[in-house]
């Protein structure tokens, strides 16, 4: 009976998973960053190994907890009269519990699943986009990543001589390919990003909060107003500027080959001792190490 209902349970559990993961590929969507090659950060192969460390505490924690219990129902199992057992009113309940915790897991899972992938996505276009930027570090700039904020982050921050720009990095998947090349080109028009099959404003609106934020923080930081332009890198896409581009106070672009240069023009407003205050003030964002 053990050994019965543990199988069942194997082949619902492989059968979920295997549905869930072939609804995700219907929809024909792929990452634009597919096949694209990514360097390591440093410790990055540390940090894989720190995670693989830490499922094995979290196995071997949860091995100990269940173990007495599990034991006692193997022992308990084995010692039933199962010929005495009827299924009655008492076993449809515990057999409708358990397909109700089974159900309820099997939705975490299809949820943790879609965020899952969608943060390691939203990773490696952060990653991809940060080794791009970097390439702009010298003495007229200064680049940081990941700053930490009020309930949320600043992706990328460049502190360049016109100004400090707050990067935002996005992930959008593109849809199935098609007889043009419209399926890979976003278009903005100043309000909004258009895609080849959907409309965003989220991302700009967004952007326009975590600047504000930025140039209200930096001004308490420096006792003066520092201009901060709100940006939005879209790694893998090619970036259409429509008219309205041209007036915005965001900056779209994609960080692929020398779409990030235009951060170093301009004429230099920040000059070389306050960039190094804002980077000052933007590292105390950042947390301690504890040990």
């Amino acid at each position: 009976m053990l050994f019965a209902t543990s199988l069942v349970s194997a082949i619902l559990l492989l059968s979920g998973v295997l549905i869930i993961k072939a609804i995700r590929r219907r929809n024909n969507r792929r990452s634009p960053l597919r096949g694209k090659k990514i360097a390591n950060l440093p410790g990055q192969q540390l940090m894989a190994r720190t995670i693989d460390h830490g499922e094995n505490l979290s196995f071997a924690f949860i091995l100990m907890y269940f173990s007495l219990p599990l034991t006692l129902g193997a022992w308990s199992i084995h010692h039933v009269d199962w010929r005495s057992v009827r299924f009655g009113f008492d076993e449809a309940l515990f057999l409708t519990a358990g397909i109700g915790v089974f159900g309820y897991g099997l939705w975490m899972y299809a949820r943790s699943y879609g965020a899952y992938m969608a943060a390691k996505e939203g990773q490696i276009a952060e990653q991809i986009t940060g080794q791009l930027l970097n390439r702009l570090m010298g003495p007229k700039c200064i680049v940081a990543h990941d700053m930490p904020c009020e309930n949320f982050n600043i992706d990328h921050i460049v502190i360049a001589p016109r100004a400090v720009y707050a990067v935002e990095t996005k992930s959008f998947r593109k849809p199935a390919g098609s007889s043009d090349s419209s399926h890979y080109k976003v278009a903005f028009d100043g309000n909004s990003l258009q895609f080849p099959d959907f409309r965003s404003t989220k991302v700009i609106e967004q952007a326009r909060r975590q600047s504000q934020w930025l140039g209200r923080y930096l001004k308490e930081s420096l006792g003066r107003d520092v201009p901060v332009i709100p940006a939005i890198a879209l790694p893998g896409w090619w970036v259409e500027r429509l008219e309205g581009a041209r007036k915005s106070d965001i900056r779209v672009f994609t960080p692929m080959g020398r779409g990030a240069e235009f951060l170093l023009s301009g004429e230099e407003i920040l000059d070389g001792t306050t960039r190094t205050l804002i980077a000052q003030a933007v590292a105390q964002k950042y947390p301690s190490v504890d040990k």
